[in-house]
């Protein structure tokens, strides 16, 4: 049984967030396609750390916790001025994973995410490769988050130099989109694949029951609007789409804004047709029994995101931004109906008053998702690469 070592950033419970939802069904894909793994992974005081401990425990799983040092300290060197990759070359990190490295002696070191290069000369050293799994192109993801000033910019070119060399470093990039995919094939990337978020699998439905309705209720969903980009999508609908749709068709479409921490600004204006629902404990029935439309505005941000994915592997029609698709083969009129203004997002929710372009954009959207984001095309993608990297060396 070939070892794998699993370095990742925060231990992903609790599960709440896309990304750690995306990480733990990674964890276990890897045990379930037969390799043996150990995990080395930061963690928050907040976090209980009896509980990771013993979710390790009961699935075989050895996990090694370290916590959250946030270094501070001023270094000429450029190669520290991107805070996340500083965070992963402290004494105590690197002395771990050496100690981790010596002990369990893997095959292969598996790397969430690109800023943790830090790291890499240690499993250089053992002759060991590196598999990278990439959630986003971190400079643009943090531009687009954090905003265009003085300080970002200058934090921006070692963000730069920290993908730069995860790509030198490493023997294979899992990419989360064939738009990102594409990105570092350019920036030299000569091993390197999409491998969708592999939560993806455990959402996908059979079918979904369309239902003919005198009021259509859409949603909005962000895990948190501490999340500039989910902030933004939520005022568009919230102070644009939704009272449009109610001055045009009074009465026929109700909103419901899903998800923590809606600023109270735009919570004040969630009456009439749309409600703030906060956090949705659970978020499956909420989607099977309450909604007939996904409305998901994307206007920034990288990587995938599963707002976005998730409705169209339940087979809900859907209406969101072209960027948004990040190069997967969703196409207008066919799996989902785009739009980018205003204007553009209310004529195609007013589309969807016809029950069969939702019943065709259901269909078409679980027929596409069945062939690309099935738990065996993600196997079969994970498996393949590994074994390239593993035995084709």
């Amino acid at each position: 049984m070939k070892k794998i070592l699993i370095v990742t950033p925060k231990f992903p419970i609790p599960t709440t967030g896309a990304c750690e939802q995306e990480r733990l069904a990674g964890f276990l894909q890897l045990q379930r396609l037969g390799f043996e793994i150990r995990i080395i992974s930061k963690f928050f005081t907040w976090q209980n750390r009896e509980d990771i401990v013993n979710w390790g425990n009961e699935r075989n799983i050895t996990i090694d916790l370290l916590p959250y040092e946030f270094r501070r300290q001023w270094s000429l060197n450029p190669f520290h001025w991107d805070g996340a990759a500083n965070e992963y070359g402290s004494v105590e990190t690197r002395q771990l994973v050496e100690k981790t490295v010596d002990s369990f002696q893997p095959d292969l070191a598996w790397v969430d995410y690109t800023y943790l290069w830090p790291l890499y000369h240690l499993f250089k050293e053992s002759d060991i490769p590196i598999v990278t799994r990439s959630i986003n192109f971190e400079p643009t993801h943090f531009l687009q988050e954090d905003g265009v000033g003085l300080l970002n910019i200058l934090k921006f070119p070692p963000k730069i130099i920290s993908e730069l060399l995860m790509i030198k470093k490493s023997n294979f990039i899992f990419a989360i989109t064939p738009q990102e995919e594409a990105l570092y094939k350019k920036l030299g990337a000569k091993h390197v694949s999409t491998l969708a978020l592999r939560s993806l699998p455990l959402l996908l439905k059979a079918g979904r029951a369309i239902r003919e309705s005198e009021v259509l209720h859409l949603f909005f969903m962000g895990a948190s609007y501490n999340v500039h980009h989910n902030r933004q999508a939520a005022a568009l609908i919230i102070k644009e789409v939704a009272p449009e749709l109610e001055k045009r068709c009074p009465g026929k479409f109700f909103f419901h804004i899903l998800g923590k921490k809606l600023p109270a600004d735009l919570a004040a204006l969630c009456y009439g047709n749309i409600k703030e629902e906060g956090f949705v404990a659970d978020l499956n029935a909420f989607l099977e029994r309450e909604v007939d439309i996904a409305v998901i505005p994307s206007i920034m941000g990288a990587g995938m995101q599963q707002k976005i994915f998730e409705p169209l592997v339940y087979g809900i029609p859907t209406v969101t931004s072209p960027r948004g698709l990040a190069g997967y083969l969703f196409k207008d009129g066919e799996h989902v109906l785009l739009a980018k203004t205003k204007s553009e997002f209310v004529e195609q929710i007013l589309k969807l008053q016809d029950i069969n372009l939702r019943r065709r954009l259901s269909e078409n959207a679980l027929r596409l998702s069945r062939e690309i984001f099935s738990q065996e095309r993600l196997d079969g993608i994970v498996r393949e690469r590994l074994d390239s990297v593993l035995y084709d060396q």
